[in-house]
């Protein structure tokens, strides 16, 4: 473990602008029609359920993959607490509403089974209550999660940046490490915001396809109204671009 010493895990500092040009449909949508006038279009607007056909789903870019399959051998994860990118009062309860978000996110994923590790024990394990990944691990850092806990890899979280009032923003740094031999499995770096026509769209089309019988209102427009749906969205978007396993032998 003397590797670990002089390694630090460092962020994947790949800030990706995705700046998007929206294509519309425009349609007529006005005709007036006199006696003894010509046909005359006395407008035009565009459909926004059109638009919304038109309109490709937002794919996160700032991706990395060791492998295209997870390895086999890690069916448990630790999962740290999720950590901010600021001490602003707006990022803690960014934090405090997304924690349990993200939790059941990677629940749904049914990669591996999850070892949640609340701040108290991590500190007693590592002398530290929250890690993001980005500092200096201590060289025995792995070693003592993997005793204590029985895991295979261990999940560092960030929430680095989160808007709670229109136009909704959440952005997340997720990195996964091999606790046997420490490298990065898969790490993901993604803001999501809602002024990005394929952003709105694709949240959308998340609310639609899973409806939240708790929501006040029950159209899609609303998860680009709720923190909360909006952060299950953004949530969902970057644990999908975890590897996935490799089918079992017939």
């Amino acid at each position: 473990m003397d590797v670990m010493s002089e390694q630090s895990i460092s962020s994947l500092n790949r800030s990706v602008a995705k700046f998007f040009r929206v294509g519309t449909w425009r349609q007529s949508c006005g005709v007036l029609i006199v006696a003894s006038w010509p046909l005359l279009f006395t407008g035009c607007s565009t459909s926004p359920f059109l638009s919304d056909l038109s309109t490709p789903n937002y794919a996160p870019s700032n991706v990395h993959r060791d492998q295209a399959f997870l390895p086999t051998y890690v069916r448990r994860v630790a999962v740290l607490p999720l950590t901010t990118l600021t001490d602003e009062s707006s990022m803690d309860f960014g934090r405090d509403s997304l924690w349990p978000v993200l939790l059941d996110e990677l629940g749904r994923s049914r990669q591996f089974e999850l070892v949640t590790v609340p701040p108290d024990e991590l500190r007693l394990l590592t002398g530290r209550s929250s890690w993001s990944g980005e500092e200096k691990l201590p060289a025995d850092f792995f070693e003592k999660l993997k005793d204590k806990l029985g895991v295979d890899a261990v999940l560092f979280s960030r929430l680095t940046q989160y808007r709670a009032y229109e136009p909704l923003t959440v952005g997340w740094r997720l990195k996964l490490l091999d606790a046997e031999v420490p490298r990065i499995l898969w790490a993901v770096d993604e803001v999501f915001d809602a002024r990005v026509a394929e952003v709105s769209v694709a949240a959308r089309r998340y609310a639609r396809d899973h409806p939240d019988a708790a929501a006040s209102l029950h159209d899609s427009q609303s998860v680009l109204l709720s923190p909360r749906r909006f952060g299950q969205y953004t949530a969902s978007a970057v644990i999908a671009t975890m590897p996935g396993r490799l089918a079992a032998a017939p």
